[in-house]
């Protein structure tokens, strides 16, 4: 549980993301994120909680590596949503945006690709 048995990388689906959103959001409401990081008792919940809800035995490592690449993606969302002319579509789960302005963006942001979907 230490994260050092395995530097694979982890495959996640949709379902699982958002189980590991809410089990993080669960540990930082119980005050096991006192500053900018998890503390140790947090990483153990974030594991085993993970472990139970979806049967993948993760390392910390490999969560740790999501939760960081989870954190870049929201700040260039944040962005992007925050923008005149952007909404969000949740019948599609998407931004929703005119043609230009994705063309723009794509130029800008080539991560930006993968809200598209």
């Amino acid at each position: 549980m230490d994260g050092s048995e395995s530097h694979d990388k982890a495959s996640w689906t949709k379902a699982m993301l958002h189980t590991f959103c809410d089990i993080c959001i669960k540990a930082i409401e119980k005050g096991m994120r006192p500053n900018t990081h998890f503390d140790k008792a947090g990483w153990k919940f974030i594991i085993t909680a993970f472990k139970e809800q979806t049967g993948h035995s993760f390392t910390k490592s490999q969560l740790k590596n999501k939760w960081d690449g989870s954190k870049k993606d929201w700040r260039i969302w944040k962005k992007l949503i925050s923008e005149t002319g952007v909404g969000w579509s949740s019948e599609l789960g998407t931004i929703s945006a005119s043609d230009e302005w994705w063309k723009t963006k794509i130029q800008v942001y080539f991560l930006v690709t993968y809200y598209l979907k």
